[in-house]
């Protein structure tokens, strides 16, 4: 700011100095000419350091140290307290003071009035060490008015510069501002997309990595036959290799939510896309000595987020497994009509409660325990009906406390997009 307003006021006061060179060339003296002069040197010296040297110190020092004796020369020349000099006291201190840091406030007010003090007290008790020189009335006018107006506009120039300044500041900080604003919710959806992803991971590898190693155990107890013990080991080895594949998949996807990249959508079957996932769940159930059913109604042809529709699929199934005590039944239907896909997912497991049933979807971050203590986040719902919208479809819930829930999962085929 102070480097703009001192640029700027140089450029005026060497402009208003060209002017009154000419004014002086008509009205003044040689002595008043030759100041002019000395003023327009030192304001070029001093517009050469700031723009051309960048040294506004050196400026800023010049320009203090030659104004108050060129205003005590012109106070001597330019008859005294009946001239223009006091004028031009004011405007000075307040570019002075508007260039100088605040540690200088101080030192720059004491030399201005001790200044005007001294002057205006020669020129009051000492009148006779002053030349008159105005030749009549109508130049003393022309030059207390040409003066004041200069003075004026200075001031005026002085008070818009700051005030622009101020209105520059303030749209910047607003700026800034809004940045920050806008740099803390992009965080926030990071963070909170963190933990979503946190949460999937957790979910939806740890029943497989369990079942794992429950099979590891049982290998591990060593009274299997060896006719079983090879079945076991191929088991092993596939779902192994399935919950490895999810695990990349998920992996995979949850790098492209993080950094915001475009979404990824295949055309693809049903079947075919549920295939490794289903076998997964499959062996869950398998634990729990739970009957999982599955029924291709159709195979409809997709078009859509795939990672998005198996975490869907994966947390609903791993719910209804975990819902279910031993012995029960877990039935997946997928049917299509109208370019509407549904899969339902119906169990006979503990159900929910009508006052859980009211806000099931709803973020609610407390732990919860399936039918063996399976423990889980609180979490799953809430994900499913969060991507199952992004899919541009729908959850419907059916459940009666005692005699299992029904989960629908409606979503458009993508095809006609």
């Amino acid at each position: 700011m102070e480097k703009k307003i001192f640029n700027s006021t140089l450029v005026i006061a060497f402009s208003f100095m060209v002017a009154m060179l000419i004014y002086n060339a008509i009205f003044g003296t040689l002595v008043l000419i030759g100041l002019v002069l000395f003023v327009i040197v030192g304001l070029g010296i001093c517009y050469y350091l700031l723009r051309k040297r960048n040294q506004f110190k050196q400026a800023y020092y010049l320009f203090g140290a030659f104004t108050y004796p060129v205003l005590a020369i012109n106070f001597f020349n330019n008859d005294g307290i009946d001239g223009p000099t006091f004028y031009i006291f004011l405007l000075f201190h307040l570019i002075i003071l508007s260039i100088s840091p605040i540690r200088g406030y101080l030192s720059w007010s004491l030399i201005n009035g001790a200044s005007f003090l001294l002057l205006y007290y020669i020129g009051v008790f000492h009148e006779d060490l002053i030349p008159q020189i105005y030749p009549n009335k109508g130049v003393v006018f022309l030059d207390h008015a040409i003066t004041y107006l200069a003075c004026l506009t200075g001031i005026g120039f002085m008070v818009a510069t700051l005030k622009e300044f101020y209105r520059s500041e303030k749209n910047k900080v607003k700026e800034k501002t809004n940045e920050l604003t806008r740099m803390n919710r992009s965080l926030a959806k990071t963070s909170s997309q963190k933990d979503k992803i946190i949460t999937i991971i957790s979910h939806d590898l740890k029943n497989p990595l369990q079942s794992i190693m429950q099979t590891l155990e049982l290998i591990n107890k060593g009274d299997l036959p060896p006719e079983e013990m090879k079945f076991i080991h191929e088991e092993l080895l596939k779902i192994t290799t399935r919950t490895y594949n999810m695990m990349e998949n998920i992996l995979d996807w949850s790098s492209f939510e993080l950094k915001n990249k475009s979404t990824r959508v295949k055309e693809i079957r049903l079947q075919e896309l549920f295939e490794d996932t289903l076998e997964i769940l499959k062996v869950i159930a398998k634990q729990k000595s739970i009957s999982l059913l599955i029924q291709f109604k159709k195979n409809p042809l997709v078009r859509i987020e795939t990672d998005r529709l198996l975490l869907i699929l994966r947390n609903l199934v791993q719910n209804a497994i975990k819902f279910t005590p031993t012995g029960g039944q877990v039935s997946l239907e997928i049917d299509s009509r109208n370019e509407w896909v549904s899969i339902s997912i119906r169990d006979n497991g503990i159900g929910i409660s009508q006052d859980r049933l009211t806000k099931i979807f709803e973020q609610d971050i407390k732990s919860t325990y399936g039918t063996e203590n399976e423990k889980g986040t609180g979490m799953g719902l809430h994900l499913c009906f969060q991507n199952a919208e992004k899919l541009g479809g729908n959850i419907d819930v059916v459940s009666e406390e005692g005699s299992g829930s029904s989960f629908t999962l409606t979503f458009p085929d993508g095809l006609s997009i």
